[in-house]
């Protein structure tokens, strides 16, 4: 059966030419913001000898620890994780450095150089970061990938060789020199005759090809479930390298970048660049565990690559930059102030974290119905400012790359039902549950009831997609013990809570179709400002269910869910 095509069109190759014109001065603007990136975020000031961000905000009367740590400068949203060579700042200062460099590279270079330019220099800036040993494991595993659905494209014997060469060495590392180098050139040779053997076997599919691609995407979950039931039973956690840790934080972009391949949106001779493209991109290297499906799969990126004027993306994304600085700053600033001002001005006790007032509540702490809804909704003020910020630098980079991306994150607190929050707060990862998960159910089951088909199709998303796809890997990829598999999956409240929510309010509009917009200025706009904080505080209410902390039960976190409703049960 033909694939439901359900996405936009590409972008015409005399399109890609007029809107890939050059305006040197658009450097300026990437540059002045990124340096204040390092002066914000690294010790810059310091080097220069230039007022540092805690002087300034000492004379602005607004320093204090929710805004600045320990070493002077602001307290960092943005970060590199799992590395041990550099220090946090200094890690910053390269990751900046190196994404200008990448931006003015993709700016200048011809069209059919520009994917070239973005795995040109991240190969060089992950190496920098984690080492060498690290981006040959992430490109071991990566090149695996792209040999097992990509068989006849141009060279890919000679990269099969190049794949065996790099897993003979990394293997062999450890062995000296001399057997290494051996290793490597007895890898190549065998490497590349056998795979080019197989090439007619892997490009007919099959039973068998299939399963090993599917497989490989699932790389990560695999690796979770094995490892944890593992440790569970023997006592012994894995720790997996930092290369596979990077690759396994993409398992969301290689399932889409699946069902792209499988609905026919990938061409099976894709160049080797191309598919690199896609996941190795100086985009995902800060912050890596936030938001790991921005950019979708291949088809999403295809489909948005210099679809405006390139230049006018770069301003895009610098304004991005400058709104998501916004959020990263002054969050915990205002959230901490907020809390002081309840508390002071209102004998309100508001908690700043959900997990502070779910350990109160366990400890038997008598909590008001104000202090539950106060307290969830200030975390959620907070995730959603800092969340928000990480995204739009994340997205601002991917436009200044010269992809016209949509934000994560568009004003949820607009949003008058979970539906509309849904795509507001969390854009990419809805479409990642709705392209892996959404699509195949709704195409497939209850074709002649549309209600059903709707809700179970979202629930499916919502519950099963959302909690075992969503949020098991980066709860577990560090930390691959029982215990923490076992507790993410006991948070399934949560997420069946949810996608009730969501489900029922499609069904709902679908039955009822608006014949308003929201936020219509006229008199039931009052109702619009009601729905909205309602939307938002269940929403931040549920949260006591994916917050678990030790001695906690499901009645426990129940109790603490129904006293947001005024309803105050017994232990």
């Amino acid at each position: 059966m033909a694939a439901v095509r359900l996405r936009g069109s590409r972008v015409a190759p005399e399109t890609l030419q007029a809107h890939d014109r050059h305006r040197p001065w658009v450097i300026l603007p990437v540059f002045a913001v990124l340096l204040l990136y390092c002066w914000c975020y690294t010790h810059l000031a310091a080097w220069l000898g230039v007022p540092t961000p805690s002087a300034v905000f000492q004379a602005l009367g607004v320093a204090g620890t929710d805004i600045l740590d320990r070493d002077g400068n602001i307290d960092a949203k943005l970060y590199v994780s799992n590395t041990a060579i550099f220090s946090n700042d200094d890690e910053r200062l390269i990751v900046f450095a190196g994404l200008f460099a990448c931006f003015v590279c993709v700016y200048f270079a011809p069209l059919r150089h520009k994917q070239w330019a973005i795995v040109g220099w991240f190969v060089p800036l992950f190496a920098v970061l984690y080492g060498v040993q690290a981006t040959g494991m992430l490109l071991a595993a990566h090149l695996a990938i792209w040999l097992a659905f990509h068989p006849t494209a141009r060279r890919s014997a000679w990269v099969a060789g190049g794949w065996k060469a790099l897993v003979a060495a990394l293997a062999t590392a450890d062995s000296g020199p001399w057997v290494t180098i051996f290793a490597a050139i007895t890898g190549a040779a065998g490497g590349g005759w056998g795979y080019r053997a197989l090439i007619p076997t892997i490009a007919r599919g099959g039973a068998v090809v299939a399963v090993v691609r599917a497989c490989l995407i699932q790389a990560c979950m695999l690796i979770v479930v094995v490892a944890a039931v593992r440790e569970g039973l023997t006592g012994q956690a894995w720790a997996l390298p930092v290369g596979l840790v990077f690759f396994c934080f993409q398992w969301a972009r290689l399932m889409v970048y699946h069902a792209d391949y499988k609905d026919g949106e990938v061409p099976r001779d894709l160049a080797l660049v191309d598919y690199l493209a896609v996941f190795l991109t100086p985009v995902a290297i800060p912050n890596m565990a936030y938001a790991p499906y921005l950019g979708q799969g291949y088809t999403y990126l295809q489909e948005r690559r210099l679809a405006v004027d390139k230049s006018a993306l770069v301003l895009s994304g610098v304004g991005l930059w400058c709104l998501a600085l916004v959020y990263m700053v002054f969050a915990e600033h205002v959230t901490a102030r907020f809390i002081a001002f309840m508390r002071d001005a209102c004998g309100i006790e508001v908690y700043a974290f959900t997990s502070q007032l779910v350990r109160a509540h366990l400890r038997g702490a008598e909590l008001s119905t104000s202090t539950v809804l106060l307290s969830t909704l200030v975390d959620q003020a907070r995730i959603f400012l800092i969340y928000g910020g990480v995204t739009h630098f994340r997205v601002g980079a991917w436009r200044v790359l010269g992809y016209r991306m949509e934000t994560q994150y568009d004003r949820p607190w607009l949003a008058t039902n979970l539906a509309a929050l849904w795509s507001r707060f969390a854009f990419h990862f809805r479409e990642f549950l709705v392209r892996v998960f959404y699509y195949p159910v709704f195409f497939a089951w209850f074709k002649r009831r549309p209600m059903l088909r709707i809700f179970v199709a979202t629930m499916v998303a919502t519950v099963i997609g959302n909690l075992i796809w969503g949020h098991v890997p980066p709860c577990t990829i560090t930390d691959l013990r029982w215990s923490a598999l076992t507790t993410i999956l006991s948070t399934w409240p949560y997420f069946v809570l949810l996608g009730l929510g969501i489900s029922l309010t499609q069904v709902w509009l679908l039955r009822r179709p608006r014949t308003r917009r929201p936020w219509t200025r006229d008199r039931r706009i009052v109702l619009d400002v009601v729905c909205a904080y309602l939307t938002i505080q269940f929403f931040a209410l549920i949260h006591v269910f994916i917050r678990p902390q030790d001695g906690g039960s499901l009645w426990a976190y129940t109790r603490l869910f129904l006293r947001g409703f005024g309803i105050h049960l017994a232990q």
